[in-house]
């Protein structure tokens, strides 16, 4: 099977980096809307929204304004044929039998073209602006939270009914009707060792948030063929398969030292005061593999950022394909119009991972 390739929708302002010298990207409808019809024209598999109820501040506003992940699915599902959509919940935020009925609900007006990704939820202010925090020791119980949260889905999705009796939800013979007509696959983004476990106990494909090194692809190789290989090892003793995404910011030009100075130009820009306040709620959260990430990355949002030419970016995403076994790959770029043509033009037809194998 070749490589299948997404879209992360800019549906929040800034996009995926904190920088003044980035454009703006404002999260209208109209861009996320011509987004993903050109990412259908184009052939990519999948179009991802996140989910985000506060931002970031700084000079930028980084964040601050933002669409809502389920009802822009639900705008874009009639008018996409081929293209999977995915939005995102938060599970603090709604609850598993209202999450359930408006998933059924979208996947009605695009069968077999939905799917959800699972939100465990870190950012505190996020929640707790909202009265929803349930203390900070929900840092280290997310995910337990988000596997009773899981249980619940599949339960309604799959019979239509759910009694589960946990810590966290107590449901009394709810129904949903009617069920969704295909099987409805699940995203997560664990890092940790709890995360990867929760990944290949409950989800169907999970985010690989590692890579990113141009020149240091062998390196990259290792890591993440790592990373993978511990989450099908996983999945397989369940009797279950699970691939793996690789999630990139992508920063090309035509040559490798014209698309480093544009890297350099955008570094220039950075949004202090919005990476300073990213930080610190980082740093609330001491769980295993959380704020070492995004501390390291944090101008990028923790995304791995390939920064080289066109080239140069088709032949690392076809060696982490063949070599490091990723089934798929979703992009994020600086300027959400001018970079994905240029990504059309000039990357999409050297990817030798996208013929069939």
């Amino acid at each position: 099977m070749p490589m299948e390739i997404g879209i992360f929708l800019p549906i929040a302002k800034g996009g995926f980096i904190m920088s003044r010298n980035v454009p703006p990207t404002w999260p209208t409808w109209e861009l996320n809307r011509d987004v993903t019809l050109k990412c259908e024209a184009m052939g990519f598999e999948f179009a991802l929204s996140m989910v985000k109820f506060r931002g970031f501040g700084g000079d930028t506003e980084y964040w601050d304004y933002a669409l809502d992940s389920f009802t822009l699915t639900a705008a874009l599902a009639p008018i996409t044929t081929k293209i999977k959509l995915f939005p995102s919940v938060t599970n603090l935020s709604l609850h598993p039998a209202v999450a359930a009925r408006m998933a059924a609900t979208i996947e009605a007006v695009c069968p077999g073209r939905f799917g959800l990704n699972i939100v465990s939820g870190w950012y505190k202010d996020e929640f707790d602006q909202m009265g929803l925090w349930p203390g900070d020791v929900h840092f280290n119980s997310r995910y337990d939270y988000a596997d009773e949260y899981v249980s619940i889905l599949r339960d309604l999705w799959s019979t239509g009914k759910s009694s589960h009796k946990g810590k966290y939800f107590t449901m009394n013979a709810a129904e949903i009707k009617p069920k969704p007509s295909t099987y409805i696959p699940l995203v997560c983004a664990g890092q940790s060792e709890r995360g990867v476990k929760f990944t290949a106990e409950k989800g169907d494909r999970n985010f690989i948030i590692a890579g990113g090194n141009i020149h240091d692809i062998e390196d990259d190789i290792k890591k993440i063929r790592g990373i993978t290989s511990a989450l099908q090892a996983q999945a397989e003793k369940l009797g279950r398969k699970c691939g793996t995404i690789g999630l990139f910011n992508i920063i090309a030009a035509d040559t490798d030292e014209a698309a480093l100075k544009r890297f350099n130009h955008i570094v220039e820009g950075a949004d202090e005061k919005a990476i300073r306040t990213l930080v610190g709620q980082a740093e609330l959260d001491k769980s295993e593999g959380m704020s070492a990430s995004l501390k390291r990355k944090s101008m990028f949002m923790g995304l791995p950022t390939l920064v080289g030419s066109h080239a140069t970016i088709a032949t690392y995403l076809d060696r982490i394909y063949d070599e490091a076994k990723v089934d798929a790959v979703m992009f994020a770029f600086p300027d959400f119009v001018h970079d994905l043509d240029s990504f059309g033009a000039n990357i999409l037809p050297k990817l030798q991972s996208r013929r069939a194998k």
